[in-house]
């Protein structure tokens, strides 16, 4: 497993965790058909709503009496939902887990640039608006949005990309901006809708050998408290998005690796290379820190830890380049932790 060596810089718990591990399987959509996600609910949640978007996505709802999630997967996928109310100065906590497996065939290698989804796109759906999407997570995005947009979405490849987003001989090193092979987003509504937030995931196949499979991954997430009351508001105090790969599949490089002091609101850009490509991905972080979470030989991610000054947006980012050796099947999970706290929480 490579170590990467840098991070460029420009209580009380809530934890969502959104997996993607089991079979990618088309849907129809007549009324005797399964529905796109299957629901496995507890502790008050109730299924909301599914629909599949014009790009072919499943989008799915839960609600309980304090939260509402709504998450953008492939159909096929299966959502869980289980939760602990708050008592107390003990948080308030619930974890959702979606999951897909996927072939490492050429099909379903370019079915996410055959449907037509983009991040952009999948925000939207989840109740987003456009300029929003753009602003905040258009640098995690496809060849989507003006210009501007499209710039901060480029990837610098060893050699020439994969034949799906460019018919190029082998070259020296180039930027380019390439369709992913996957996206995981949801939107997260909570404490009576005094949070918000939305967080994704863009998982990108820069080298492809039959089955020995190279990917990168984007990771970002957005919150903020619009809680102005005087007495006990509430406030973020940690949010954090990962990544996790099944057995098998190799961490190659990821950051941020270790935690960095963040004195002021500044712009951060967080970096992973392999072999075959670097990718980066660049946000607001502020105070107190941005670090790991969880590392092991296959999951990644960055977590802020703080106090949300105000009603301020917080973000976290993270990167990695993963190994998928031959004969391992592809399967990767997507999580989302966000606490919060009133004023006076321990």
């Amino acid at each position: 497993m490579h170590r990467p060596s840098r991070l460029v810089g420009a209580g009380c718990a809530f934890l969502l965790a959104i997996s993607t591990i089991g079979p990618a399987v088309a849907r129809t959509r007549d009324r005797d058909a399964a529905p796109p996600v299957t629901l496995v609910l507890a502790n008050g949640f109730a299924g909301a709503g599914q629909r599949v978007t014009q790009g072919g996505a499943a989008l799915a709802t839960v609600r309980s009496a304090d939260a509402t999630v709504a998450v953008v997967a492939r159909p096929g996928s299966s959502l869980s939902v289980a939760s602990n109310a708050p008592k107390g100065n003990r948080p308030g906590t619930f974890t959702i887990s979606m999951s897909t497996t996927r072939p490492k065939t050429a099909r379903d290698a370019t079915a996410y640039r055959d449907s037509g989804r983009t991040v952009i796109g999948d925000l939207v759906a989840l109740g987003m608006s456009r300029a929003d999407a753009e602003r905040e997570f258009g640098g995690m995005a496809t060849m989507d949005g003006d210009a501007a947009v499209v710039s901060r979405q480029l990837i610098t490849f060893a050699d020439a990309p994969l034949g799906a987003d460019a018919d190029v001989a082998r070259r020296a090193p180039s930027t380019t901006a390439v369709t992913p092979y996957d996206t995981q987003c949801a939107s997260i509504n909570v404490a009576q809708g005094k949070i918000t937030g939305y967080g994704c995931s863009t998982f990108y196949l820069v080298h492809q050998d039959g089955d020995d499979w190279w990917l990168t991954t984007k990771m970002k997430v957005s919150a903020h408290s619009s809680d102005d009351s005087w007495f006990s508001p509430k406030r973020l105090t940690q949010l954090g998005w990962r990544a996790s790969w099944s057995a098998g599949n190799v961490l190659y490089d990821w950051d941020p690796y270790s935690t960095r002091p963040v004195g002021s609101c500044l712009t951060m850009t967080v970096k992973s290379s392999s072999p075959w490509a670097d990718v980066s991905v660049q946000g607001t972080v502020c105070p107190d820190s941005l670090g790991p979470w969880t590392v092991t030989t296959a999951r990644s991610g960055g977590i802020w830890n703080g106090m949300e000054q105000g009603t301020d947006y917080e973000g976290a980012l993270a990167t990695q380049a993963v190994h998928s050796q031959p004969g391992v099947a592809l399967a990767y999970q997507s999580a989302w932790t966000l606490s919060y706290c009133d004023l006076w929480c321990n």
